[in-house]
């Protein structure tokens, strides 16, 4: 597997948006690294964020997001996102999107008009748009929006429609905090929940995003804290993200920060880790847009570098050769579940952004 051109540009000119984080070695981990084993734990807890379910809201999140009219906050100017592209700026965008102009949150702050609680939404073929209906269901305090099969390419409902679920948004916000539930469901699954809630700080604001992912079978909490700042006018995004997959005895960590150092650069410093039954693995370094190394270690021990300098991110072992396939693996499945992760994270704020 191998990571692309458009991968290499998420993992360095959008770092925004995440960066792996870090915890230590832990003792408790093995002292047998099994690549083999990690590369399934990773994708075990990517198909706890690959449902249908998912795929459906993440592709209407937009549209549920227009039928609401977005959020009352504004962007703060000088927390504006520059110089980035991608799924990672996006995911960055909406998160300085949350954050108040002037340090406090407005006093009408309802995310959903008032005439719109207990509405069910359901799609309309001719206007290509979530419309009021009179079905019952929908929660008092929010509002149910059906999902539909979607095309991953044109980004639309299939035709004929098949419903997959819906999604309840209860807004719980006040005059001085952001506070939203979101629940994905289809029979008696519950394939998604989590709450944003938000508040401002003298400069800026902490967007957090909190709860869990399920397949059906395999379950992933997670714990997503945003803290954007505006230090002598430059943006400085911290981030401190935690993933657990109890089934697999699995958790990943990862903080960062990122600031920049000019219009068009910036400098991330970022540590993650993953600790489960078939090993730690730590990546950490720092870089800029031009590129930097990070450092792969397992169980403590140097393990390989990822080099950033080039088109595509170069690995090598700690002694300069090649990585067995089971390794090469290993590393590029963590490597794309990093890449693809802005992507499902920008999802869950598509209700509120």
């Amino acid at each position: 597997m191998r990571v692309t051109h458009y991968a290499r540009q998420s993992v360095v000119a959008a770092a925004l948006a995440l960066a792996l984080a870090a915890c230590g070695k832990d003792s408790s981990a093995p002292s047998e690294f099994n690549p083999a084993g990690t590369s399934a734990d990773m994708t075990a807890t990517e198909s706890a964020f690959s449902t249908e379910q998912m795929s459906s809201f993440a592709v209407l999140g937009t549209d549920i997001s227009a039928k609401l009219n977005g959020t009352a906050l504004v962007m703060n100017s000088a927390l504006a996102v520059r110089g980035a592209t991608g799924d990672a700026a996006r995911y960055a965008r909406e998160l300085t999107a949350l954050v108040p102009r002037s340090g406090a949150f407005p006093a009408s702050l309802a995310l959903i008009p008032s005439q719109y609680l207990g509405t069910t939404f359901v799609w309309d073929v001719d206007s290509s748009a979530y419309v009021a209906s009179d079905l019952a269901g929908a929660p008092s305090a929010g509002v149910r929006f059906l999902l539909y099969a979607v095309d991953p390419v044109l980004r639309q409902p299939v035709m004929p429609l098949v419903e997959v679920g819906y999604v309840d948004v209860t807004d719980h916000s006040t005059a001085s905090t952001v506070d939203v539930n979101v629940k994905v469901v289809e029979g008696s699954v519950v394939y998604l929940e989590y709450d944003v809630t938000g508040h401002a700080t003298a400069t800026g604001g902490v967007i957090t995003i909190s709860g869990f992912a399920s397949d059906g079978t395999t379950l992933a909490n997670f714990d997503l804290n945003n803290t954007i700042s505006d230090i002598n006018g430059s943006p400085v995004i911290a981030f401190d993200y935690h993933i657990a997959v109890p089934s697999r005895h699995l958790s990943l960590s990862w903080t960062a920060t990122i600031s920049y150092i000019s219009d068009t650069e910036m400098a991330v410093a970022l540590n993650f880790s993953i600790i489960g039954p078939n090993g730690s693995v730590q990546l950490l370094g720092s870089y800029t847009l031009s590129g930097g190394t990070l450092t792969v270690k397992v169980n403590g021990a140097v393990f390989a570098t990822v080099n950033l300098d080039g088109v595509d991110p170069v690995i090598t072992g700690a002694d300069g050769q090649p990585l067995t396939a089971d390794e090469e693996a290993s590393m590029q499945t963590i490597l794309e579940f990093y890449l693809n992760s802005p992507e499902v994270f920008t999802g869950l704020l598509a209700p509120v952004a």
